[in-house]
C-alpha cells in the first residue's frame, strides 16, 4: 500500500470516527428531550432488505509487466479503450439483527460495461469482409460481514464491520470475424482473451446512522480491505454517506454518495499485471424492514 493510499485510508476513517463521536455526543445530549420519540425507528429495524441503482463514474486501467523481457504495457480503459465512463448499476443489500449486540449485513452489485472497438464490414467486390472486435467488463463484488454494536441508544448506532469481501473481475476482450467470396465462406476464425480472477479477502470497517428526526436519519460507513489469495493481492478501499427517510413503518427511501478504489496485482509464471478498478457515484434505493 503506497503512502498516498494509506493517506486516503486514515483520512475516510478520520471522518467517520468523527461523525461516530458526534452521533454518540448528540445523542446523549438530547435524549431527555426526545424520550417520548420513536427515533430508533430509522436506526433499529431487525431485518432490511433492499434495492436500488447507482450511478457511477468509473476511472480503471492496466498496467502489464512481461517478467522475460521487462516490458511494460498501461491501457486506460475508458480513454484508450473505450468503456463507458459512467454507467448504472444494480445494487441489492440487507441487514439482520438477532440481537442487540450481534448482526449480519450483506450486499452485491455487478458491472456490466461493453464496447465496439473494431466494428467491419467490407465489400470488395465479390469478396466480403467482416469483422468485429469487442471488450466488456463485467466485474461483480460481493460484501459479507458480522456486526457488533459498538454504540447504541435512542438516536444513534455506531457498529464495528468483520467479513468477507469478494472481488470478481472479468474483462473479455472477443475478436470475431469472416471472408467470403460470392457468399461462399472461405475463412472465419475467433479469438478471446480475458481476465477472470475471484478473490475474498478480509474486510473491517465502521458503519454508523444517527436519526436527525424520527423520519430522518444519516449513516457512514468506511470499508477497508486487503489481503491475498492463491495468486492475487488486493487493497480495496470504500466509503458511503448515506440519508435515509421513512415512508412509512416498514418502507424507507435511501439516498447518498459512494466510493470506492481497488488496487488488485496479478501474479502469473510469465507476466504480472497491475489492475486499478475505481468509482465514484450517486445511489439510491428502497428498504422494506421490520
Amino acid at each position: 500500500m503506497n503512502k498516498l493510499k494509506a493517506e486516503k485510508t486514515l483520512n475516510l476513517i478520520r471522518v467517520v470516527a468523527v461523525f461516530c463521536l458526534i452521533c454518540c455526543s448528540n445523542a446523549n445530549a438530547d435524549d431527555s428531550d426526545t424520550a417520548d420519540e420513536n427515533y430508533d425507528q430509522n436506526i433499529a429495524s431487525k431485518f432490511v432488505f433492499g434495492v436500488g441503482i447507482g450511478y457511477e463514474r468509473f476511472d480503471t486501467n492496466i498496467k502489464i509487466f512481461d517478467l522475460s523481457s521487462g516490458r511494460d504495457v498501461f491501457v486506460d480503459m475508458e480513454g484508450t479503450l473505450g468503456l463507458p465512463e459512467k454507467e448504472t448499476i444494480p445494487l441489492i443489500y440487507g441487514t439482520y439483527r438477532p440481537s442487540k449486540k450481534h448482526g449480519f449485513g450483506w450486499s452485491y452489485f455487478r458491472v456490466k460495461r461493453d464496447t465496439n472497438l473494431i466494428a467491419l464490414d467490407e465489400n470488395l467486390g465479390d469478396l466480403n469482409v467482416t469483422g468485429n472486435v469487442t471488450l466488456s467488463d463485467h466485474t461483480s463484488f460481493y460484501y459479507v460481514s458480522y456486526n457488533y454494536t459498538l454504540f447504541e441508544d435512542e438516536r444513534a448506532v455506531v457498529f464495528a464491520n468483520l467479513g468477507l469481501y469478494g472481488l470478481d473481475l472479468k474483462y473479455v476482450l472477443r475478436a470475431e470475424g469472416d471472408i467470403t467470396y460470392r457468399n461462399i465462406p472461405i475463412t472465419s476464425g475467433e479469438f478471446e482473451r480475458n481476465i477472470n480472477q475471484f478473490a475474498p479477502l478480509p474486510l473491517v470497517g465502521i458503519n454508523s446512522w444517527f436519526a436527525l428526526t424520527p423520519k430522518w436519519a444519516m449513516g457512514a460507513q468506511v470499508s477497508v480491505v486487503g489481503g491475498s489469495y492463491n495468486d492475487i493481492s488486493a487493497f480495496v478501499l470504500s466509503s458511503k454517506i448515506r440519508a435515509r427517510y421513512s415512508l412509512s413503518e416498514h418502507w424507507a427511501l435511501n439516498i447518498g454518495v459512494n466510493y470506492l478504489d481497488a488496487d488488485v496485482t496479478v501474479d502469473d509464471t510469465d507476466r504480472k499485471t497491475d489492475i486499478r478498478y475505481g468509482f465514484s457515484g450517486f445511489a439510491a434505493g428502497f428498504d422494506y424492514r421490520f
